[in-house]
């Protein structure tokens, strides 16, 4: 093996290496932080950019994930983003 190409496999394992350790150790914050965002009726509507009336609806209707908490509905941030996500609509461009 070429003394170049050794020393680009050790850039690349140490590279690796650090990423994984960097990621295992961030990982615990990151989830902190996603799942802290909670939110209450008005403020999840407002982060859907819907009425409350229609966000009332999604609740009734199953469409969208809550929990309560005392009688009233909160919904988690992360639950918002993958409704979110779950309706993007992908298609291949009309050419």
């Amino acid at each position: 093996m070429e003394t170049t190409a050794f020393i680009e496999a050790i850039k690349r394992d140490i590279t690796s290496g650090l990423k994984q350790e960097l990621l295992s150790e961030l990982q615990p914050e990151i989830e902190r932080r996603l799942y802290a965002n909670i939110f209450d009726f008005k403020e999840a509507a407002r982060y859907l950019k819907v009425s409350e009336s229609t966000l009332r609806r999604m609740v009734k209707d199953g469409e969208i994930p809550y929990f309560r908490q005392r009688g009233q509905i909160y919904f988690r941030q992360t639950d918002l983003d993958r409704h979110i996500e779950n309706r993007i609509v992908r298609k291949e461009p009309v050419t």
